[in-house]
């Protein structure tokens, strides 16, 4: 810039000026940037739409949107290029309100958008998520006007927009239309299903995609991924596997991390660690995915061993290493280990704890027993508790039965988050498993005049590449009779041998027959179930659930692991339970 200072300025011709604020926007060289529209106002210099645009695209590239704003309203350009750099600019930052107000007001002036332009606006509606699409509507109805839905690019910014909007009926219309479906079309399309939780159509259009001779790229083995992790469908993901492997992407790191997380959250802590180990490069993200799934299986020494290994590695860890292995030593009843990568945290790697950190401090003390001390923690958070952290406590009131604390803790959960029913109900199973009936009721009725819905228990296994799935004290699945009658032996056979039902986790008042008969229909056992009569004998049984399950239901699994000689592996909300010769991973932990 020194040849630009020492120049007669007056001598400097409007293309030069163009060439020099072009060159400070690419170099991001605000000061330098600055210098020439001071130089240009100074002498008088007409800015016209060229200069204007170089000068707007200065400020922003330099990340001064505001200022690149007040040369952009001094302007008097009736080309798109310029509009169309402040509408994409503002989509960036996900202005929403501005975004429009510049489209709208870019065709009242009579500027012909082209489909740059309806890219950028669709792009900033998808980023924002609105549940109000009739605006996202209206331009979609004025692009087919102008014949832009012929074009692939701009079908699959539809489809990124309907979909993250909600509107999946929507976004399949435009992919079912999409005449050259591009990698990007399938893809979206696929992370459309997985977000809107139709899982295994997700991973139904994966396989559509390569029967049609489309060719995956990275991101779209990521999204299929995510659904069979989602889903808990090993046997899917295993197929993406072999995919992976037949196109030489075995030792991509993206797709690596992606078949970790996919491995650890079907239940296959083998494969993950298999995975893990094989990877030629190992990033943050690798580190922190397989400690992640160390904990969440209940193997909490092994995730230790792993956050060790990667800090000798040179790694050093952020703040989700440090959520991963408190959430592991949680989950194994590990307390001083838990203090000590906290201290660890905070002293020797200078990370300030999150929310998140705190929440998994109170539940690793509330697991083990030490309510009180998890109050006294919360109380001496520096920051304000939300509904996660005294959740935790909740939970652990429940754990140990510590009723006269759930309900001081409940207090503040129902102030935070009136409106969640999950709390209501856990406090009111916490009465019920106390037999303080009236105290359930008065608990039900204020759920049912708040109108709020408890989510039913739901189990799904899959045999022979279907889903089955279990609700609880649902009838309805045609093997529910033999089912039945396989739990009743089990349970018959659990006696004999001095196990006695957890009465109390059947959560209703009556006698112990019915009591008994509605633990039997938790659907965790109908899954189960059904696994050890349809699968050959000695293969695993593997098992997802939508909530917690029962203290019941898990001496069952254990007793069953033990009589039939196979493992059981269940995955509840938020852990794994190995169940393997009568004795599960948890230890009594989850």
């Amino acid at each position: 810039m020194e040849w630009f200072r020492l120049s007669e300025k007056p001598s400097i011709s409007s293309s030069t000026y163009c060439a020099v604020l072009q060159l400070c926007g690419e170099l991001k060289s605000l000061q330098d940037g600055k210098e020439v529209h001071s130089v240009i106002s100074c002498n008088d210099v007409q800015i016209n739409g060229i200069l204007g645009t170089r000068l707007v695209f200065m400020y922003v590239s330099c990340g001064e949107l505001s200022q690149g704003r007040l040369v952009f309203d001094q302007v008097v350009n009736e080309k798109v290029f310029l509009w169309n750099l402040m509408i994409n600019e503002y989509a960036k930052v996900e202005d929403f309100a501005e975004c429009v107000y510049l489209f709208q007001k870019m065709l009242n002036a009579g500027i012909a958008a082209d489909s740059y332009t309806f890219s950028c606006i669709l792009k900033c509606f998808a980023a924002s998520g609105c549940s109000d699409l009739s605006l996202g509507r209206s331009v979609h109805s004025f692009g087919i006007k102008l014949h832009f839905n012929k074009e692939t690019k701009f079908c699959n910014i539809l489809l990124d927009m309907y979909s993250k909007c909600g509107d999946l009926a929507a976004a399949s219309r435009v992919f079912e239309k999409t005449s050259e479906r591009s990698v990007v079309s399938w893809t979206s399309m696929i992370q459309a299903y997985s977000r809107s939780g139709l899982l295994h159509d997700a991973i139904r259009l994966f396989h559509e995609m390569t029967s049609s001779g489309t060719k995956p790229d990275i991101f779209t083995l990521s999204a299929v991924l995510h659904a069979c992790a989602s889903s808990g469908s090993l046997e899917s993901g295993k197929s993406v596997h072999n995919y992976i492997t037949g196109q030489g992407l075995e030792s991509n790191l993206f797709v690596c991390n992606a078949l970790m997380d996919m491995y650890a959250k079907c239940g296959s802590m083998e494969d993950a660690s298999l995975v893990f180990s094989q990877m030629p490069v190992k990033d943050i993200i690798s580190w922190n995915t397989i400690i992640a799934g160390y904990g969440m299986h209940g193997f909490g020494k092994e995730a230790i061993r792993a956050f060790e290994e990667m800090r000798r590695d040179g790694i050093k860890p952020d703040g989700v290493s440090f959520i991963s292995v408190l959430y592991a030593c949680s989950h194994s009843g590990l307390v001083n280990e838990g203090w000590r990568f906290f201290n660890i945290m905070q002293k020797e790697c200078k990370i300030e704890p999150s929310l998140e950190h705190y929440a998994c401090m109170v539940d690793l003390l509330s697991r083990s027993g030490k309510l009180q001390m998890a109050y006294e923690f919360i109380k001496g958070m520096p920051i304000k508790p939300d509904a996660t952290i005294w959740g935790a406590l909740l939970c652990g009131c429940r754990i140990h039965h510590d009723v006269k604390l759930a309900e001081r803790v409940a207090e503040h959960v129902f102030e935070l988050e009136p409106e969640n029913a999950r709390y209501y109900v856990l406090l009111a199973n916490i009465y019920a498993e106390a037999e303080k009936w009236e105290e359930v009721k008065e608990l039900r009725v204020k759920i049912g005049r708040r109108g709020l819905k408890k989510h039913p228990g739901c189990s799904w296994i899959e045999v022979k590449g279907k889903v089955h799935v279990f609700v609880a004290k649902d009838g309805s699945h045609p093997e529910v009779r033999k089912i039945e009658a396989l739990l009743r032996k089990v349970r018959e056979g659990m006696k004999k041998e001095g196990f006695s039902p957890k009465l109390r986790y059947a959560l209703m008042n009556g006698d112990d027959l019915e009591k008994e008969m509605a633990l039997c229909g938790h659907s965790e056992k109908l899954a189960m179930g059904f696994g050890i009569l349809n699968l050959p004998p000695g293969k695993t049984v593997r098992v997802m659930k939508n909530l917690r399950v029962c203290r019941d239901c898990h001496e069952m699994a254990k007793f069953m692991s033990k009589t039939t000689g196979r493992e059981i592996i269940l995955r509840d909300s938020n852990f794994f339970h190995h169940f393997k010769d009568g004795s599960c991973s948890c230890r009594g932990f989850w």
